[in-house]
């Protein structure tokens, strides 16, 4: 579990850079994806600090976009891949202590 840990912390660090030249289209488009996994790890009830923060800032996300203000539902939208990331991970470490 250790682990998996690690990996889910590198993937955060990753995705910070590999995201940031995505269109801000695509990185919705992960941020609903990943908030979409973290429920069906079941992270709404295992993490949902963190799940909770994942749809939190992909609303957010697509609130800025609408108003096309790219650069901050760019941010938003890494923050929301970032959170769920971290729900997925608290999930399946055995949620909540």
């Amino acid at each position: 579990m250790k682990n998996f840990a690690i990996i889910i912390s590198s993937l955060i660090l990753i995705s910070s850079s590999v995201f940031a030249e995505e269109t801000v289209t695509e990185l919705l488009d992960e941020a609903q994806n990943s908030v979409k996994m973290a429920f069906e790890a079941n992270s709404d009830k295992k993490s949902p600090y963190e799940y909770a923060k994942a749809i939190t800032f992909y609303e957010i996300a697509k609130e800025e976009t609408s108003k096309l203000n790219v650069e901050a539902g760019k941010a938003a939208a890494l923050k929301s891949i970032e959170w769920a990331l971290r729900a997925i991970s608290n999930a399946y470490m055995g949620g909540e202590k």
